[in-house]
């Protein structure tokens, strides 16, 4: 199965917890139901014209009213990383120092993130993303149309879709009509709406360039379905909109692919809207949560010699890597080497679409799976269980027993990986270099700062040579410093890099 490698979040990427009612207001409390009055949905697909038009103002002017800026505020602890070595030492030159010298409190530094988000409703319910506000203390709004600020109230996130909904108190705002995502095709004109860069109201063209992307270890959790545009998408575009040449919001920005710059190079990955909605309606309905149902096994796309092995003239179906005992799908009778075929009576497509698809069913909920064993087809009805139960009594690993675990952080915001034949073609490495491969680096973390980019190789960490993933993870478990010391190798120039651990 082809994977893909982890995609920079655009903006600020808060922690990935959110948390509910932080703000000094409280928004009240309605179901999905009384806010569907309230919001324009049009599902008519857009028409083809006869000629390309030669603006798209009257469209955007619908738009620029509902896309807001937002402030996000978080405190966080200074106290720096204990280093017992460097306070030994310290205590032989000063011996005179207080035994309580290293324990002081360390004082709270305000992080400030900036994003976007879009009005759905005249009085104050408004779209964006959990990685914007997931984890503020304070969210602020700040509207184009009357030049106020509002602050915010957080009414409920989820972290595996990267959605989220706040509100404001205010009334006769204009709000954004909502169109069908599922009507959208490649090559649509796509245009994104946000605040890029604290560039209030900027408008940028371009097509819908790719549909139902995943695997692209974008969110928490990996439930993913995303718009691909080359519409232009930056720093500070995060939970603004994606709109279609009629002006109606076909998705939520999200995050970008960058080069070396940390900037757009035309890839850019949206939120479908429909699948936000359905994230705020379960939102509302469950408390500003989302529950989801929970099957138990690791799914995988069925391969060309997997196909041949079970003897199938085709590579229809989800694969049964493993179930997880005790799970509902244990308890069903799903076997490893399973050929899953269908999910209440639709194909289950591929192993990422139907993970989503189980996950949009409620805990409890019955499904009704066709299903392959040892040759011979049969039905099988599953009960599924709770999701957030299993992570909770499997540690809070939400890869365990739903889909493969995403690896480890190196530290706060990195990914790495091995160097493979594919990659060192790809970047043109010499056969001489040897480390690990950055593979993804969250925007506005430290080593971002610290000028640390996908794409570059890790020579030594520490002034200790490493080669592999796991002598790099070594290294991070012993450091106990503040400031961590890396040699890296970018297009072909080695340099060094300081990374601060801590702020």
């Amino acid at each position: 199965m082809k994977k893909h490698p982890n995609l920079l979040r655009s903006v600020v990427v808060l922690a990935g917890v959110f948390a509910l009612g932080l703000q000094g207001i409280q928004a009240e409390t309605i179901k999905y139901s009384e806010l569907e009055k309230k919001i324009s949905i049009d599902r008519t697909p857009v028409k083809s014209p006869g000629a390309a038009p030669t603006s798209y103002a009257p469209a955007l002017e619908n738009v620029m009213p509902a896309v807001v800026t937002i402030f996000a505020n978080k405190s966080i602890s200074l106290t720096s990383a204990r280093n017992p070595m460097q306070e030994e030492l310290f205590r032989r030159m000063f011996p005179d120092v207080p035994e309580d010298f290293f324990d002081k409190e360390a004082p709270e530094r305000k992080q400030e993130g900036l994003g976007s988000g879009v009005i759905i409703s005249d009085d104050g319910y408004i779209l964006t993303n959990n990685h914007v506000v997931g984890d503020a203390d304070e969210i602020t709004v700040a509207l184009s149309t009357n030049n106020r600020e509002y602050e915010a109230t957080l009414v409920g996130a989820d972290p595996r879709t990267d959605v989220a909904l706040i509100k404001i108190q205010a009334k006769g705002l204009k709000a954004i009509t909502i169109g069908d995502s599922s009507k959208i095709r490649i090559g649509d004109v796509a245009l994104a709406v946000g605040n890029p860069l604290g560039l209030e109201q900027t408008a940028t063209l371009g097509i819908v360039s790719g549909l139902g992307r995943n695997e692209l270890g974008i969110t928490n959790g990996g439930y993913e379905n995303f718009i691909q545009t080359d519409a232009a998408i930056n720093r500070g575009n995060s939970g603004g909109a994606l709109v279609d040449a009629n002006g109606r919001l076909i998705g939520i920005n999200t995050a970008i692919q960058s080069g070396f710059s940390g900037g757009n190079i035309g890839i850019g990955f949206a939120i479908p809207s429909n699948m936000a909605l359905n994230i705020v309606q379960r939102l509302l309905d469950d408390g500003g949560v989302v529950k989801r149902g929970f099957l138990g096994i690791v799914p995988d796309d069925l391969d060309e010699n997997f196909a041949k092995a079970l003897g199938r003239k085709n590579q229809d179906g989800v694969l049964v890597r493993s179930v997880e005992p005790g799970t509902s799908a244990d308890k069903a009778g799903l076997k490893v080497g399973d050929l899953i075929l269908s999910l209440n009576g639709e194909p289950a497509g591929t192993a990422a679409e139907f993970r989503l698809n189980v996950s949009n069913y409620s805990p409890g909920s019955s499904i009704a799976l066709e299903v392959v064993s040892n040759g011979k087809t049969k039905n099988i009805d599953v009960k599924l269980g709770d999701l957030s139960q299993f992570v909770a009594a499997a540690g809070g690993n939400p890869g365990r027993g739903g889909s493969p675990a995403k690896p480890k952080e190196l530290f706060d915001g990195v990914r790495i990986k091995e160097i493979d034949d594919e990659s060192r073609e790809a970047l043109g490495l010499d056969e001489k270099i040897n480390g690990v491969l950055v593979e993804s680096v969250k925007d506005n973390v430290l080593a971002a700062e610290a000028g640390l980019r996908p794409g570059m190789v890790i020579l030594q960490i520490d002034q200790q040579p490493v080669t592999t993933v796991r002598k790099a993870h070594e290294i991070i478990a012993d450091f106990e410093g503040d400031v961590l010391l890396l040699q890296v190798n970018a297009a072909g120039r080695t340099d060094i890099l300081a990374v601060p651990l801590t702020e």
